[in-house]
């Protein structure tokens, strides 16, 4: 019996973990093919590293305590970005794109917010 609660948590965990919104900026789903995304230049004015928690696979896990709950958990980094406009936004993201302050970047809205390096935008 405890074989099979073990394997149907490591079954649960993977599939939410397929669900989490820990996307690479080079990861897209493909139903985000063809859709128009707004993108906005900035600057990064602060960034932090920052743990990233994924409540719905911690509580799954928490049911079963042999389970090891760090594989819920991963680390991520938070931009604090000045906008052109000079609004102020935050935007967490998995990857460590190796931003800097002071740094320009874009900011690509969509299902999922990126922030890329702007290599650029100034020229057009």
């Amino acid at each position: 019996m405890k074989i099979k609660k073990t394997f149907l948590s490591a079954i649960i965990c993977l599939i939410i973990a397929g669900c989490s919104k820990d996307v690479g900026i080079g990861d897209y789903d493909s139903a985000e093919v063809g859709k128009i995304k707004k993108v906005i230049p900035g600057v990064v004015i602060s960034m932090r590293p920052v743990r990233l928690h994924n409540k719905n696979a911690e509580a799954v896990t928490a049911n079963d305590a042999t389970d090891d709950s760090n594989t819920s958990r991963s680390h991520g980094f938070e931009y604090v970005i000045k906008l052109n406009s000079g609004n102020i936004i935050s935007v967490v993201q998995a990857e460590n794109i190796q931003l800097k302050n002071r740094q320009h970047i874009l900011v690509i809205y969509g299902h999922n917010t990126r922030v890329v390096p702007d290599n650029g935008s100034e020229d057009f």
